[in-house]
C-alpha cells in the first residue's frame, strides 16, 4: 500500500498549517458515521455497535470510564443488537414488555455523579414501538432504581418527553410533560435530550426527528430546589419498578457532567450527521472496522467494485478560498478514491448542488457557513480496498496585495493567518528566476513595533508567493540606526529537507509519474503538467527538491512551484506573451546586452558508459558538428556517462551543440514596471513571460523572455531583469530534440563485468535467426539472411506508420536474483513517429500467477 495526500497530505499530516489555515479536519469515526463524538467531559457513552454482548452481557461504554452496561433479559426474549444508520443498535421487548422485561443496567461506582459542575447534559436516539409511544408511563433513563435516591428521570408520558428532577430525600422537585410539534410515531428515530443547570436551575429539552429533519426546543424552564448532588444511584435503561418498561431502539445514548453543551450544540449535531453514513448498514462503504478509517465494506471477504461515502457537516466559512486534501491508502492501480465532492450550506437544511473538488482539490463549491463532503471509493479487485484516513479543508487566505508593485511583507503566523502587515519595510527585494533561485529580502527598523513578528522559519507572504525567514541579521550603523535586515527563501526550498528517498527506476514514464514519486509524503501534489515526453531513467537523487529538478532537466519544461496551493507544475512554456514593451525613455533606463562566444564550439565528442560512443550509427564518427555560426573547428567533450543507448546519447547530443554552435546572447534591463501604476496595468509581465525590447539608438528590436528579475516592490522603476533570446526550453513539443533525455539507464549495453556474471547459456532459442523463425512468433519481421553479427543472419524489420511490427518467444528460466537482456541492433534511416517505440517487452510471470511488464528502449 502507498499513503497518498490529494493536492498532502496531500497526507494531509503534510499541508499541515504551514502555508495555510486549517479550516476542519475530518479523520475521527464519528466524523463519517455522525455518531455522538466523545468529549473530554463525556461521563458514559454507549454505541450499541457490538454484534453480541460480551460473556457478563455486557455492552461496552465508549467514554473510556468504563460504565458498562449489563442487559437483563437477553436470553430466550426479543432482545438483539440489529444493523441499522450508526452501526448497531439495541432492540428490547418487541414482542412483549411485561412478559420480556428487558432492561440495561449501569452500576453506579459512586463516581457517576461525583462532579455535576455546571450543566448535566443526557441524551440519545430512541426507536419507539407503538406500545412506547401508546402507554401512558414508559421508562426511558432512569435513576430512581438505588441505591439510594434518584437525580433525574427522562420517560415518556403519553408519548410525550417528560422530564423530571429529585433533591437529596428523593423528594420530586421538577417534573415536566412537553407537548412538542413532534409526535413520535412507530418505527421513528428521534435524537432526544434534556440540559440541566445545576447551580441556575434551568432545564431545557430537544427532540429531532430524523426522517424530515425537523426540530423542536422547548422553552427554557426554571426549578427550585437543591438536586441530589450525592446521588449513587444506578442508570437502568428501559424499566422503572419492575414494571414499566420500555419496547423499541436505543442507540448512542450519552451522560455528560460539568458539561459545556448548549442546545445549539445538539442542534448543530443533530442537523450535521443527519446524512453520514459511515456505520450505515445499507450503505457500501465502512467506517466501523477500522475506527478512524473508510473501506468499502466487505461482504463475505469480498468488496464491492465502489462505494460512497457522505461525512457529516463541519465548518467551512472561508476568508479566502478554499481546498480539499484528502489522505488516503491504496494500491496503484487498482484501488482509490476515485471522486471527491462538495456541498455546502448556511443553515444546515439548504444544501447546494454537489460539485467535484478540482485536479488540486480546489474547492468549487460555493463558500458557505458548512460543508459536508461525499467521497468515492473503488477497486477492481474484490480482495481489495482502498483506505480513507482524513478530509481536510484549508482556509487559503486572500493576499494583501494583489500585484507585486507598491506591496509589502506580510508575516503570517502558524495557522496561516496575517500577523503582522510591515508597512515600513524598505529595500524589499524578490529575485526569481525560470527553474531557478526565488528568494525575498527586506529590511526593517530594529524599532519598529513589528519587528518582534520577525522569527527565523515564520512564514512572510508577498502577494500569492510565500517564504520563510532564513536569516536574520541586525546592523548597527555609525550614526546609531540599527537595521534589521531578513532574508527569506520560497517555501519550495523545504522539499530539499524532505525524507531521504529510495532510489527509484523509471519505465517509458512521462513526467508526473517521478513527480509524483519526489512529492509523496511531503503535503505537495503535482499540478499541470504539460510536458508529454516519456523517459526511461533511474532517479539516484535523495531528497524530494533534488529529484524534482533531475526531472525539469530530463523531461524539459519550466518548473513552477505555486506555494499557496502546495502545488509543482512542470510546463512546456511557463509564460505567455505578455505583449508588454520595453522602450527608452519609456520605461527602459538602460540595457545591457551581451554577445559571448567563450564557450562556442562546433564539433562535441561525447562518451557514455564505459566508453560508449555513437560512432557506429553515426558515420564512424564519435562526434557531432554544427558550423552554422562559424566554420572554424572548436572541439570540446560532452559527459555523457549516464547514458547506455547510443541512439538516445547521439539525439542529446545533439540538442546540446544546437545551443554551443551559437553565440549566447543576453540583456541585462534596469527597467520600470508600469503596470503597478493606476492605468498601466495592460503594461503587466511576469517571471517566463516574452516581451519587447525596443532600443532605436542600438538597432533593437526583439522579442526575449524573461528568465530572471530582481524585483523592488518598494520602487518598481529599480526593477531589473535579465532576458534571453531562447524562447523555448527542451519540453517544448516542437523541438527537434523533444525525446531527448539527459540522464537515462534505458536499453543498456552490456559492459565488461556484466559479461563476466552472464550466465553462459543463452535461454532464447534461435536467437541469430540461423533456422528462420522457429521458436519465435512473428509478426510482420523477416530473416536477413546476409547480415548478421555472430552468424550470417539477423531479424530485420521495417517500419510503418502507425503499425506494430513484433517478434516474440517464451522462455522457462531457473529461479535466479537477476537475468541479463542483451541484443545487438542497427538501424538505418530510423524516424519514430509521435508515439513510436523500438524496444524490448518484457512481460514476467510470478508463481502466484501474477504478471509485470517492462519495457526496455532500445532507440
Amino acid at each position: 500500500m502507498e499513503r497518498m495526500s490529494a493536492n498532502r497530505r496531500t497526507q494531509r499530516k503534510g499541508v499541515c498549517d504551514d502555508d495555510m489555515a486549517i479550516k476542519s479536519i475530518l479523520t475521527n469515526q464519528e466524523d463519517f458515521t455522525g455518531e455522538f463524538s466523545v468529549t473530554s467531559r463525556t461521563s458514559a457513552l454507549w454505541r450499541f455497535n457490538e454484534k453480541t454482548p460480551d460473556e457478563n452481557l455486557q455492552l461496552m461504554d465508549s467514554s473510556g470510564h468504563g460504565r458498562h452496561f449489563t442487559i437483563s433479559g437477553w436470553s430466550g426474549t426479543s432482545a438483539n443488537l440489529i444493523a441499522g444508520r450508526f452501526g448497531r443498535y439495541f432492540r428490547q421487548n418487541i414482542v412483549n414488555p411485561t412478559s420480556e422485561k428487558t432492561h440495561l443496567i449501569a452500576e453506579n461506582d459512586g463516581s457517576f455523579f461525583s462532579n455535576l459542575g455546571e450543566k448535566i447534559v443526557v441524551g440519545g436516539w430512541i426507536n419507539p414501538t407503538t406500545y412506547s409511544v401508546g402507554q401512558t408511563y414508559i421508562p426511558i433513563f432512569n435513576t430512581r432504581q438505588g441505591p439510594g435516591q434518584p437525580i433525574f428521570y427522562v420517560s415518556l408520558y403519553q408519548g410525550r418527553l417528560r422530564l423530571m428532577l429529585y433533591n437529596s430525600s428523593g423528594t420530586l422537585i421538577y417534573d415536566q410533560s412537553e407537548t412538542s410539534t413532534i409526535t413520535l410515531k412507530n418505527g421513528g428515530w428521534y435524537f432526544i435530550a434534556s440540559i440541566i443547570e445545576v447551580n441556575n436551575k434551568k432545564v431545557q429539552n430537544i427532540i429531532c426527528d430524523r426522517s424530515d429533519g425537523a426540530t423542536w426546543v422547548s422553552p427554557v424552564r426554571s426549578f427550585s430546589g437543591e438536586l441530589n448532588r450525592e446521588c449513587i444511584a444506578n442508570i437502568i435503561m428501559g424499566m422503572h419498578a419492575n414494571t414499566y418498561y420500555y419496547a423499541g431502539g436505543f442507540d448512542d445514548w450519552f451522560l455528560e457532567t460539568d458539561s459545556q453543551l448548549t442546545i445549539d450544540d445538539l442542534l448543530l449535531y443533530f442537523k450535521s450527521s443527519l446524512h453520514a453514513n459511515g456505520g450505515d448498514a445499507a450503505s457500501d462503504v465502512d467506517a466501523l472496522a477500522e475506527p478512524g478509517t473508510v473501506t468499502l465494506k466487505a461482504t463475505d471477504g469480498e468488496y464491492p467494485a465502489s462505494g460512497v461515502l457522505y461525512t457529516k457537516a463541519v465548518p467551512c466559512a472561508l476568508s479566502g478560498s478554499g481546498r480539499v486534501a484528502v489522505t488516503s491508502e491504496y494500491t496503484a492501480g487498482v484501488t482509490s478514491v476515485s471522486l471527491v465532492e462538495t456541498s455546502t450550506s448556511d443553515d444546515l437544511e439548504e444544501w447546494s448542488a454537489w460539485q467535484a473538488v478540482g485536479t488540486s482539490g480546489e474547492l468549487q463549491s460555493p463558500n458557505r457557513q458548512y460543508i459536508r463532503f461525499r467521497v468515492t471509493l473503488t477497486s477492481s479487485d474484490p480482495l481489495k480496498t482502498p483506505k480513507l484516513l482524513e478530509i481536510q479543508l484549508h482556509d487559503i487566505p486572500k493576499a494583501p496585495y494583489e500585484k507585486l508593485g507598491f506591496a509589502r511583507p506580510v508575516i503570517l503566523d502558524k495557522s496561516g493567518a496575517w500577523e503582522a502587515v510591515l508597512e515600513n519595510a524598505f529595500d524589499i527585494i524578490v529575485t526569481g528566476e525560470v527553474n531557478g533561485a526565488d528568494t525575498l529580502e527586506f529590511k526593517l527598523p530594529f524599532h519598529d513595533p513589528k519587528r518582534s513578528a520577525l522569527e527565523n522559519e515564520k512564514q512572510v507572504q508577498i502577494v500569492n508567493d510565500i517564504y520563510r525567514i532564513r536569516t536574520l541579521t541586525d546592523n548597527k550603523s555609525e550614526d546609531g540606526r540599527v537595521i534589521t535586515q531578513v532574508y527569506a527563501e520560497a517555501v519550495f526550498y523545504d522539499l530539499s529537507f524532505s525524507a531521504e528517498k529510495e532510489p527509484m527506476e523509471f519505465n517509458a514514464d512521462t513526467a508526473d509519474v517521478p513527480m509524483k514519486y519526489a512529492l509523496l509524503g511531503t503535503g505537495w501534489t503535482v499540478g499541470n503538467v504539460t510536458v508529454t515526453t516519456k523517459r526511461t531513467w533511474q532517479c539516484t537523487e535523495k531528497n524530494t527538491l533534488s529529484i524534482l529538478r533531475a526531472v525539469q532537466n530530463i523531461y524539459g519544461g519550466d518548473l513552477v512551484f505555486d506555494s499557496a496551493n502546495r502545488q509543482v507544475h512542470l510546463l512546456t512554456f511557463s509564460g505567455t506573451d505578455s505583449g508588454a514593451l520595453f522602450s527608452y525613455r519609456k520605461n527602459l533606463k538602460s540595457i545591457q546586452r551581451v554577445v559571448d562566444t567563450r564557450e562556442l564550439v562546433t564539433r562535441l565528442y561525447a562518451y557514455g558508459k564505459d566508453g560508449l560512443t555513437f560512432a557506429s550509427i553515426n558515420g564512424g564518427k564519435e562526434y557531432v558538428e554544427d558550423y552554422t555560426f562559424s566554420s572554424e573547428v572548436k572541439v570540446s567533450t560532452l559527459d555523457c556517462s549516464s547514458f547506455t543507448n547510443p541512439y538516445q546519447m547521439l539525439e542529446y547530443a545533439k540538442m546540446r551543440l544546437a545551443e554551443y554552435s551559437k553565440p549566447r546572447v543576453s540583456y541585462v534591463l534596469s527597467a520600470m514596471d508600469l503596470s503597478a501604476l493606476t492605468g498601466y496595468e495592460h503594461e503587466a509581465w511576469k517571471l517566463g513571460d516574452i516581451v519587447t525590447v525596443d532600443d532605436k539608438e542600438l538597432g533593437l528590436l526583439v522579442k526575449t523572455r524573461v528568465v530572471r528579475r530582481q524585483y523592488n516592490l518598494q520602487e518598481p522603476w529599480k526593477t531589473v531583469i535579465e532576458l534571453s533570446t531562447k524562447l523555448r526550453e527542451l519540453g517544448d513539443s516542437s523541438a527537434q530534440w523533444d525525446k531527448a533525455a539527459d540522464a537515462l539507464s534505458s536499453a543498456e549495453l552490456v559492459n565488461r563485468q556484466e559479461i563476466k556474471d552472464m550466465v553462459p547459456f543463452n535461454h532464447l532459442r534461435n536467437s541469430r535467426a540461423d533456422d528462420g523463425f522457429a521458436y519465435w512468433v512473428n509478426s510482420g519481421f523477416e530473416v536477413d539472411t546476409e547480415n548478421g553479427v555472430s552468424g550470417t543472419a539477423s531479424f530485420k524489420a521495417v517500419g510503418v506508420p502507425g503499425m506494430t511490427k513484433s517478434l516474440s518467444q517464451t522462455v522457462y528460466p531457473a529461479t535466479r536474483k537477476s537475468y541479463t537482456f542483451s541484443a545487438q541492433i542497427a538501424s538505418e534511416n530510423l524516424e519514430k513517429g509521435e508515439n513510436g517505440q523500438v524496444g524490448v517487452e518484457i512481460v514476467i510471470e510470478y508463481e502466484d500467477g501474477t504478471t509485470e511488464t517492462r519495457f526496455i528502449d532500445l532507440i
